[in-house]
């Protein structure tokens, strides 16, 4: 009896998600290493499977920590952030990058150098969400993108199309990355992603054109996008002196001219029935000299790497672990980018065995079968952060975990216990902790000797609360844990009862009732009628309110916004 849809859907993307980690894992091990370095991390072991490890970090006077088997890198770490951030309503960009972003660098387990570029910058408090125009962003067009924005797909009820998840990837990708690269590279990932979840097979070579043809067309979604619209693209096209279209344009057939020497490597390292062929690594070798994968200028690349991963799943798609180990032993290569992406591809076709197990495999399984039921339209409880507008996210790296009442928490995201039979590593006045948070992650969070109290703000919300059928059926379609427009309104403790998920309009929440349309006016000029604030506030009440509130309140800025220009 064949499998009925909704049951492939979930399947291609439980497979596309573990597949995904376990590759991360084995890439993390040859990531940034030579020969003798990979040895001395594998003590004689073959590079086959994640194992224990162990790795310097906190930079060249950090520590040596052990890694567990399975432990994955930034790349499944942005990809998990990313999942938290998709709900029914869509991709909430705010929370993702005011939130997850900001305080990723406390858990940091790797990470490409405009990402911690991105996530530095995005905690001052003149940073505007899209606006987040750090040194060097505009020469951003790495493949920290591309890397994490298969929930985007996961969640898509139509994923081979051009839709409104593609925008997601782009306004995702344009919270740290302003290289055209950077952001063709994630829309061709994500089209070829779509188009194997939908059919159950990852697109051959022959398909490429045709993605390629999408991924020129997928730059005028940025219209439909305001903020991308009218901010992003301004400040970018301002900066360069080019039209951004025109960039575009240009990077779409800069990858199209890569796409013979590819095509022809796919036909050389595929063997029979979906795995590699048995000389796969000398076409291999050849392909990583052809792109100049191993060259520090060019390694990382936003296209060339997303083209190779799509070359190992096309060859392999029942092989996710052969192309995974591929990518892996090649070091020099951006090993665990390359093989987490063609682990993703190949993941999620039909001829893809179960993954083996990997860190946090509990919580990556539920998330993914969360996002297949967002694809399939059915109601899911959302990830719930704190409210966007009381939250200031941490300036210091080291004060991202702290205590909050008497509990220990990672800032807006989730309450803490340390790992049982793990011990800290302190050197320097920081501590870096194996610790389990409620909602399932796993992080090795820094953090100081003494900690410091959280401000209320940055309190995570208290999950027991979501368990409650009546706060579920009440608050279901609630954006934030927080309704209130009042800046100087005391915060809800998170122990409260009144503490609410995020999630999309309920019809038995008297939500409306919450609603002050002079409160949200005064928030909005204390903000300086800014483009974020507006936005933000009519999201609200739009998703909150009236009718009548939404034309009253849209009236009311509009009157003041002329008033300020007279």
């Amino acid at each position: 009896m064949s499998m009925p849809p909704h049951g492939r859907r979930e399947r291609r993307t439980v497979g596309s998600m573990l597949w995904a980690a376990w590759a991360d894992a084995l890439g993390f091990i040859s990531e940034l290493t030579d020969e003798a370095g990979l040895q001395r991390r594998l003590r004689g072991r073959p590079l086959t499977e994640p194992v224990e490890w162990t790795r310097r970090i906190g930079g060249k006077f950090g520590v040596n920590v052990t890694l567990p088997p399975g432990c994955y890198s930034d790349d499944t770490q942005l990809r998990l952030a990313t999942a938290r951030a998709v709900g029914g309503t869509g991709f909430d960009v705010e929370a993702f990058a005011r939130i997850e972003l900001a305080v990723w660098p406390a858990y940091a387990l790797g990470g490409g150098r405009a990402t911690k570029a991105a996530a530095l910058n995005i905690v001052k408090p003149s940073t505007p969400g899209f606006g987040n125009f750090y040194g060097g962003w505009l020469d951003a067009g790495g493949n920290g993108v591309a890397m994490r924005i298969q929930p985007h797909l996961w969640a898509a009820p139509s994923p081979a199309t051009l839709g409104q998840h593609v925008l997601d990837v782009i306004t995702n990708g344009a919270t740290s990355h302003g290289h055209p690269r950077a952001l063709v590279g994630a829309v061709l990932h994500a089209l070829s992603l779509g188009a194997t979840l939908h059919e159950g097979r990852v697109p051959a070579a022959e398909r490429w054109p045709e993605l390629l043809d999408l991924t020129d067309q997928a730059v005028k979604l940025i219209d439909e996008q305001p903020q991308l619209a009218t901010l992003w693209r301004p400040a970018w096209e301002s900066r360069t002196g080019t039209p951004f279209a025109e960039a575009w344009q240009r990077t779409v057939d800069e990858c199209r001219s890569f796409l013979p020497r590819v095509s022809q490597a796919v036909s050389q390292l595929a063997g029979p029935d979906g795995n590699l062929a048995q000389d796969a690594a000398t076409t291999y070798a050849t392909l990583v000299k052809s792109l100049d994968l191993r060259d520090p200028q060019k390694r990382g690349n936003g296209i060339t790497t997303v083209l190779t991963a799509l070359a190992l799943a096309s060859a392999a798609p029942a092989d996710p672990a052969g192309a995974s180990q591929l990518a892996a032993s090649f070091v020099g290569t951006d090993t665990d980018t390359i093989a987490t992406m063609a682990a993703a591809l190949a993941g999620a076709s039909d001829a893809a065995p179960d993954a083996p197990p990997v860190l946090d495999s509990p919580y990556l399984t539920a998330e993914a079968l969360r996002l297949a039921k967002i694809a399939a339209r059915k109601t899911t409880m959302p990830f719930s952060y704190p409210d966007l507008l009381h939250w200031t996210p941490p300036r210091a790296q080291l004060d991202v975990v702290g205590m909050a009442g008497d509990q220990l928490a990672l800032a807006g995201l989730g309450w803490l216990t340390q790992v049982d039979g793990t011990t800290l590593v302190e050197a320097r006045g920081t501590r870096w902790v194996w610790m389990r948070s409620d909602f399932g992650a796993t992080f090795l969070a820094k953090q100081r000797p003494d900690l410091r109290p959280l401000p209320d703000a940055q309190w995570p919300v208290r999950r027991e609360l979501l368990s409650d059928p009546a706060v579920q059926r009440a608050t279901l379609k609630v954006p934030h844990n927080q309704l209130t427009f009042d800046d100087n309104a005391p915060m809800t403790p998170p122990h409260s009862s009144t503490t609410t998920p995020s999630g999309p309009p309920s019809e038995s929440a008297a939500s409306h009732d919450h609603i002050n349309i002079d409160d949200m006016l005064t928030w909005v000029e204390r903000r300086g009628f800014s483009e974020e604030a507006v936005g933000y506030a009519t999201r609200r009440i739009a998703q909150l309110g009236t009718g009548e509130q939404l034309v009253a309140f849209t009236m009311a800025i509009r009157a003041a916004i002329r008033d300020r220009h007279k």
